[in-house]
């Protein structure tokens, strides 16, 4: 039985020591395909969406203003907003282009994480969710889906004009509003669509701040419920003027 020589050990430690380091190099490199990492970034990009919904719905509550303030309001918002900061019309394309950005980041991610949810509940290691959180988590799934379709009927009727609902090419803002919600359909797919939105929202709000590491366990119940109110609010900005058209209040 022979003694270890100093050399040889001397070696080991060294050999260990150079994995250990390539290992949290690897780790270091890597970082941003962590689950962790991935969520985050989910949560930046529905939290930049939570703020587009609720100055969106604040934006179209100038109908109850009249055609002037609601026309002049759209008209800023296409051509002189933030200007001279940008060039005239200028910041519209800057902002959906980060519109669309951040769209295929939170759909990028909301794919990956559902796919390896689906794989750890596949292996043995399985956590169990409460009957709230598994609701919560189908629901956002669904409404995520009813949303991307609904996204793109929102584009090709109000942004494109190419679906036209009682309006012509040259209508104003205004008179599109107006037009559109006289027909009781449009009302009820958009009733649809801002509820799906809302309850996203009412769970995804406190969700992201979860995800960033900023709710705790007393906080949690607090969050839930600024969420629900937040989706509420949103809610009843966005359909207010769409059925106070459709009651004739507005028109």
């Amino acid at each position: 039985m022979g003694v270890p020589s100093p050399t040889r050990g001397a070696g080991t430690a060294d050999t260990v020591g150079r994995m250990a380091t390539t290992s949290v190099v690897t780790k270091k490199r890597h970082a941003w395909t962590t689950t962790v990492f991935i969520k985050q970034l989910m949560a930046v990009s529905g939290l930049f969406f939570v703020l587009f919904l609720l100055f969106h719905s604040y934006g179209n509550l100038k109908m109850f203003l009249g055609q002037e303030a609601y026309d002049h309001y759209a008209e800023w918002l296409k051509v002189d907003a933030f200007y001279p900061i940008f060039p005239k019309g200028g910041f519209i394309w800057v902002f959906r282009a980060a519109m669309i950005l951040m769209l295929i980041i939170h759909v990028a991610a909301a794919a990956i994480t559902w796919k390896r949810s689906r794989r750890a509940r596949r292996s043995r290691y399985v956590v169990k969710k409460n009957a709230a959180d598994s609701y919560a988590a189908r629901t956002m799934r669904v409404t995520a889906v009813l949303l991307l379709l609904l996204i793109i009927f929102h584009i090709l009727h109000f942004t494109t004009g190419t679906i036209r609902t009682g309006f012509i090419a040259d209508s104003t803002p205004y008179e599109r509003m107006i037009a559109s919600f006289q027909e009781p359909w449009v009302v009820i797919v958009y009733l649809v669509f801002v509820g799906a939105a809302c309850l996203h929202v009412a769970h995804g709000f406190w969700s992201a701040f979860q995800s960033l590491g900023w709710v705790r366990g007393g906080t949690r119940q607090f969050m839930v419920v600024l969420s629900g109110i937040i989706g509420g609010l949103i809610f009843v900005m966005f359909m207010a003027p769409p059925l106070a058209i459709a009651f004739g209040i507005i028109g």
